[in-house]
């Protein structure tokens, strides 16, 4: 992409925030509607919400009375979809024709829900096979684990759909009425990338009634039980998967906690990223394949990094990453060259994610929760120095805030 990218914003009296980055002569045009509102804000005014009903929301807001949303979709040239996380749930559509229509379409979709009795009834079977079909793929079983590990008895460590008995718990009434605390214009934004008019993307948002339904959620913050000693179970697998995970407990917010992001990034390319010597060292070991990966998530409350693979040897890739993974091991690499290169690095891949109105739009969105402007995000980066790398390494390379969890295979 050549051209500099410029996001005109504006945030109606509603509260709902519009983003809108122009491309002038691009083809495609990526829209999403995003609400701050996750599987992990299950305590809300001081009451207990099943576990999954913010998936179950976003499954049910499809349905409406009488038509069906994704022909509607299909019919100005789109394609549809949605997808729930930890904190967020959002709504999208992409095109190469008809923007404004397809636009008036998320709207109608994120603001008209439609639950009943039969309709929520139904779909409770539909959800449940998801949630078993899960429970067969080893990866997502250990994410689990490893969660639970980190976050014992947590909303975090849940199936983001929830649980066959969390399910019983979902009814029409619940689910409307989550909906109307957490769909508020005030909880949610939307970003539009493509070749489009900012003036006409307001004027159809400000047109749609798009209301404050309900009260401002109160949201509690989770207290976190002691993190887990590790565990291990057997399951029909070929190859023993192994995952080690690291608890960061940090009350930074905002810019702060999205600087604080890209470091733990920058700190763990450094140590076990595919250009490291540990990571050449674990390979020609064959305590790693190319399965082997590591995920930095930090949202309001949470912060944690997984490290995961296959392994033909569970236990040395656990006492591996305990002893590489510390400040004593990042002085010993983390040259000034080395630091410029992982940084250059971090520059580049968001860069490079501007080839993507996706990619644009998704992390705008959910940027834009956090107070932090997308398109400021190379001076964010520019901002971080060596030291402030061996810095956070000493909060959150230590003994104890960390643990495991192993898949092996079942004994014959």
């Amino acid at each position: 992409m050549t051209q500099r990218l410029k996001n005109h914003v504006t945030k109606l009296p509603n509260g709902f925030q519009i983003s809108v980055v122009p491309l002038t002569g691009f083809n495609q045009v990526y829209g999403v509607a995003m609400a701050n509102f996750g599987s992990v804000d299950t305590l809300q005014n001081n009451k207990q919400l099943p576990a999954g009903i913010a998936h179950f929301i976003e499954h049910k807001l499809f349905a409406k009375p009488g038509y069906d949303i994704s022909e509607k979709f299909a019919k100005f040239g789109a394609n549809s979809n949605a997808y729930t996380s930890y904190t967020k749930t959002a709504y999208l559509f992409q095109t190469l024709e008809k923007p404004y229509e397809n636009l008036k379409v998320l709207l109608d979709l994120i603001q008209n829900p439609h639950f009943t009795a039969n309709n929520v009834a139904s779909e409770r079977g539909i959800i449940d096979q998801e949630i078993q079909m899960y429970l067969d793929m080893p990866e997502f079983v250990l994410e689990q684990k490893i969660l639970a590990q980190l976050y014992p008895n947590d909303p975090i460590a849940e199936d983001i759909a929830g649980s066959s008995e969390s399910l019983q718990q979902i009814n029409h009434k619940n689910l409307l009425e989550t909906y109307q605390n957490n769909y508020r214009p005030d909880n949610m934004d939307l970003v539009i990338v493509g070749d489009v008019d900012f003036e006409k993307i307001e004027n159809i948002v400000q047109n749609s009634n798009f209301q404050k339904n309900g009260a401002p959620v109160q949201k509690a913050l989770n207290q976190f039980e002691k993190i887990g000693a590790g565990g291990q179970e057997f399951m029909d697998i070929t190859q023993a998967r192994s995952a080690y995970g690291i608890r960061i407990d940090s009350d930074l917010s905002g810019y702060e906690l999205v600087r604080h992001q890209f470091m733990m990034n920058m700190v763990m390319e450094t140590l076990i990223g595919e250009s490291s010597p540990n990571y050449q060292e674990m390979s020609d070991l064959k305590i790693i394949d190319d399965s082997f990966s590591y995920n930095v998530v930090a949202e309001n409350n949470y912060c944690f990094i997984i490290i995961s693979g296959s392994t033909n040897n569970s236990e040395q890739f656990q006492e591996y990453l305990h002893d590489h993974l510390s400040y004593e091991s990042l002085v010993k690499v983390l040259s000034d060259e080395k630091f410029e290169r992982i940084k250059r690095d971090a520059i580049g891949a968001y860069l490079f994610a501007q080839n993507s109105p996706e990619a644009i739009a998704n992390q705008m969105a959910e940027l834009n929760f956090y107070d932090v402007d997308y398109l400021q995000l190379v001076e964010m980066i520019n901002s971080i120095q060596k030291d402030d790398l061996l810095e956070v390494s000493k909060k959150f390379l230590k003994d104890d805030n960390s643990t495991y969890y192993n898949l092996l295979p079942n004994r014959k």
